[in-house]
């Protein structure tokens, strides 16, 4: 007994090492076996990965300051739902179209418009076109006091003037203030107070005021109304064969001794055209549309 104490008292302390160091390596081998037998040996990755990317996440959350609220609403999955975003003044509404259909926002009925003739008809108003063969209308009740004549014919001897001239045009009585109708529907494209500043009259002489309409297809009008008045209201705007342009007054210039007249011209492009060609007969001037539409 005396013997065992005192190899204990001599030999306890390297005991104890030799057992503790067995104990550890046991420990180990033991760990290791249940380490390898895993039932999914890629589970232990991916578990690995999950608390990676839980571990990123949350990282990037602290950086931008979210609470956790926040947070679990940020990482909630989105839908496929549409959202349409109506703003209407200051007030933006947002609405599910594809779980909430009528709630998508409607007209009112103050923005609907009730569809008319006119807003669904296209516009009446005809381009006026006055065709070879088409006839005018007498602007005044008169007889031609002066011929046409032109550069293929013989000169007109003016007594007031006491020369001769050609007219390029012709002369119609009338009585004084009498109404001066439109020849043809046309535009009335100018109205000019003195007929010597235009060109195409500085070869007639003063007729006074001249009133010109554009007919269409290259025919125009050239009345002139010598001392009448003209409608200054109708310039640019649209007439219709016999509406009324102005009155007739005292004659000028070259007629100035005819008594009260219109004069009146014809061009079609850059040729003149004798009137009486194309005027039509009194008789059928009431009942005739002068007015010609493009086909």
């Amino acid at each position: 007994m005396n013997k065992l104490k005192d190899f204990t008292k001599k030999y306890g302390f390297y005991l104890a090492v030799g057992v503790i160091s067995v104990s550890a390596v046991g420990a180990a081998i033991v760990l290791s076996q249940n380490t390898t037998q895993v039932d999914n040996p890629n589970g232990a990755y991916v578990e690995d990965v999950l608390d990676q990317n839980v571990d990123v996440e949350e990282d990037n959350l602290e950086d931008v300051g979210l609470t956790e609220d926040e947070a679990s609403e940020t990482l909630e999955p989105s839908t496929s739902d549409e959202i349409i975003e109506v703003e209407e003044g200051n007030v933006d509404e947002s609405v599910d179209v594809a779980s909430n259909p009528a709630e998508a926002p409607k007209e009112s009925e103050d923005d609907l418009v009730a569809e008319t003739f006119s807003s669904t008809t296209a516009d009446p108003e005809e381009t006026p076109f006055f065709a070879e063969g088409d006839n005018m209308v007498w602007p005044v009740d008169g007889e031609v006091i002066v011929p046409f004549k032109d550069d293929s014919t013989s000169h007109w001897y003016s007594t007031a003037l006491e020369q001769t001239m050609r007219t390029y045009g012709i002369c119609i009585s009338a009585d004084e203030g009498e109404a001066i109708k439109a020849p043809a529907k046309g535009v009335v494209v100018d109205i000019i107070d003195d007929a010597t500043t235009l060109d195409s009259m500085k070869l007639v002489g003063n007729v006074g005021q001249v009133i010109v309409i554009d007919h269409g297809n290259g025919y125009t009008t050239e009345l002139g109304i010598q001392e009448g008045t003209a409608d200054m209201d109708l310039l640019g705007q649209t007439v219709d064969a016999m509406q009324v342009l102005g009155e007739a007054g005292k004659a000028t210039g070259p007629f100035a001794d005819l008594g009260t007249n219109v004069y009146m011209r014809v061009k079609h492009g850059d040729d003149y055209v004798d009137p009486t060609t194309i005027l039509g007969m009194r008789e059928e001037v009431a009942g005739v549309d002068m007015g010609h539409t493009a086909d």
